[in-house]
């Protein structure tokens, strides 16, 4: 029997660096604890950019690791698996995962599509706002799978109008689904769907007692049991379609730049902050907003903008052949009308999950919003972080009931209870592996702190000091942008934001300076199916080419880049005072001297 190596490529590879890296342990005579943490980490940073084992696996490493190889105790490693920003991620994730389930989120949707018109470029712009708005609070892949499908729908419209839907079997002419689907909407895109058991008009006994709601409901089955001939749209509608499937993954991943819990790559970026610098007291969730939400809105302008150049003003520039078509828009106006009066008047389970979760992002602001006493001060000083509220929320939604309590159902009976986080949606729904990844970022920002490995790097780095600290932030930008489009973003912050820390206080910077835009320039993928789960979402389609992707990728990410480092210079400056060099950054470094004085950061920097 023949054994296919190549198929085993990826154990072999993996067994192969573990082998070869073996050296570096004795790589610093003087250093050896430092050694072993930089093989560990050249060893997690492969896995991850090669993706060898799963990534969340890989967050494991340092658990076994480092006590194995003498870097840190095992207690004290494990203890980075739950820390304050993990529990921070998980409450936002519990409240996220309560308006998916309750469907909150498809009710939100069509009322942005309502409001905003049925023009292609502000059908375009309401899916943008919307995703960028969902993604502030849920993951950007959750984002993407919810509003995707809402999108196709769309498209779907268009080629109806067009008649450009072939059958992909024979049906009879008319089919009904035996269970009517509640959600309203449906896609075969969207993930975790089932396939619908269907039956034919005929075969039920009283035809007569389908009503036109149902009907509705029930033909939007047919929908997913047909091919959807994208190749037989006019070009025009073709290049509609493809601005509206981006629009909602750029979206998805700009959006979640705004917020300390939109993406996992903030949450890395907070809980190594904290590690490294315990008493600096400077980043909380309103801070990061109030300078990372003007980036947001800016780049999402600035996709707005060049997608639509893109996909309407160049078509239209060379065929003359505007996307607007009144009949097509007059129709679209219409099913979003329709679909949003299918889902019946805001239920208990909605209206419950909006107010906590409006709940929650008030106390996330309030808790010490710096231009005012925060409500923390009812309580013991230092004893409240913005977990406690997020865990309170996701607490409160385990026991706040489905139905209304006080309210009785038709049959004349009060229903029975039912919470509308169930650990069953828990186990089934909550992204657990991001829990895995988050600790081990932070495990190994932990090692690298304790084995001296981050005075190795400062010897290492110390020439880049010649450089203005404007220079060396943007060229930190560009490469960090250009790498996440090849390994996951989460994973090049965890390996970055450590190694520029360090080089900030060699350079007797501020250590946001050179932070923030890693974690900024983490968001800015969008040239590659693989570069983040919202690219993998929409590729996935089938109604783009990795040409479109790069063509209108490669933009976005210099576009992108250059507003997050200008925003750095006005917004930044104004929140964290990024113009000196702190006090409590000397917690990992002596304090600068007369003969060695801070660099001042604002003359490099344009004002």
């Amino acid at each position: 029997m023949k054994v296919r190596l190549g198929s085993y490529w990826k154990p072999i590879t993996a067994v192969s660096i573990v082998i070869f890296l073996l050296p570096l342990c004795f790589e610093f005579k003087q250093d050896t604890t430092a050694a072993r943490c930089g093989y560990v980490l050249i060893i997690m940073a492969l896995y991850w950019v090669l993706e060898l084992i799963p990534i969340p696996i890989t967050g494991l490493l340092p658990a076994f690791m480092f006590p194995l190889l003498g870097i840190q105790k095992a207690k004290d490693v494990s203890k980075n698996y739950f820390q304050d920003s993990v529990m921070l991620f998980m409450g936002g994730l519990l409240v996220a995962l309560a308006v998916e389930h309750t469907n909150l989120h498809r009710r939100i949707a069509l009322k942005v599509l309502l409001v905003v018109g049925s023009k292609p470029h502000w059908i375009m712009a309401g899916f943008m706002v919307l995703s960028a708005g969902l993604s502030m609070f849920i993951s950007n892949t959750a984002t993407t799978a919810m509003v995707l499908p809402i999108a196709i729908a769309v498209i779907v419209e268009l080629g109806r109008q067009k008649m450009a839907l072939s059958p992909r079997k024979s049906f009879s002419p008319v089919m009904v689904q035996a269970e009517p689907d509640v959600t309203g909407l449906s896609s075969p895109w969207a993930e975790g769907s089932e396939p619908k058991e269907l039956v034919a008009l005929r075969d039920i006994p009283n035809s007569s007692a389908v009503n036109i709601s149902d009907a509705r409901k029930k033909a939007e089955v047919m929908e997913l049991q047909i091919e959807f001939n994208f190749a037989a749209l006019p070009p025009r509608q073709q290049e509609i379609a493809k601005a509206l499937v981006l629009c909602v993954a750029y979206a998805s991943s700009i959006g979640g730049m705004a917020t300390l819990t939109g993406t996992l790559t903030n949450t890395v970026f907070s809980g190594q902050f904290d590690l490294l610098y315990p008493n600096a007291g400077v980043v909380t969730y309103a801070t990061f907003f109030f300078f990372a939400f003007p980036t947001m809105a800016i780049c999402l302008i600035f996709a707005w903008c060049w997608l639509g150049f893109q996909f309407f003003l160049l078509p239209y520039l060379r065929t003359g052949i505007s996307e607007s078509d009144p009949r097509l828009e007059a129709n679209m106006k219409r099913m979003f009308r329709v679909k949003h009066e299918e889902l019946g008047p805001l239920r208990f389970a909605e209206g419950s999950a909006l107010a906590i979760f409006l709940s929650l992002v008030l106390l996330w602001f309030f808790r010490e919003p710096k231009f005012m006493p925060g409500w923390n001060t009812w309580f013991k000083e230092a004893y409240i972080s913005d977990t406690t509220p997020g865990v309170l929320m996701g607490f409160l939604l385990s026991l706040w009931p489905v139905y209304n309590p006080f309210r009785r159902s038709l049959g004349g009976h009060y229903p029975s209870y039912e919470p509308i986080l169930n650990w069953k949606v828990m186990a089934t729904k909550f992204p657990w592996d991001v829990l895995l990844l988050l600790g081990g970022a932070l495990a190994l920002a932990d090692g690298v702190q304790e084995s001296g490995l981050t005075e190795v790097i400062k010897r290492a780095l110390d020439s880049l000091n010649q450089f203005p600290p404007a220079a060396v932030a943007a060229v930190i930008a560009l490469i960090v942008t250009f790498s996440t489009e090849f390994a996951s973003n989460a994973a090049m912050a965890s390996i970055f934001l450590p190694v520029v820390a360090t080089l900030a206080e060699t350079a007797n910077v501020n250590p946001l300076y050179y932070m923030l835009p890693v974690t900024m320039s983490c968001s800015f993928a969008f040239m590659f199916p693989v570069a983040t789960p919202p690219n993998a979402i929409a590729f996935g389609c089938g109604f783009l080419k990795v040409a479109d992707m790069n063509k209108c990728g490669f933009a976005l990410n210099i576009g992108c880049m250059l507003l997050s480092l200008g925003a750095l210079h006005t917004f930044g400056f104004w929140v964290f005072h990024l113009d000196t060099f702190p006090g409590w950054a000397n917690n990992t470094v002596p304090a600068p001297t007369t003969s060695q004085p801070c660099l001042p950061v604002q003359k490099y920097c344009l004002h």
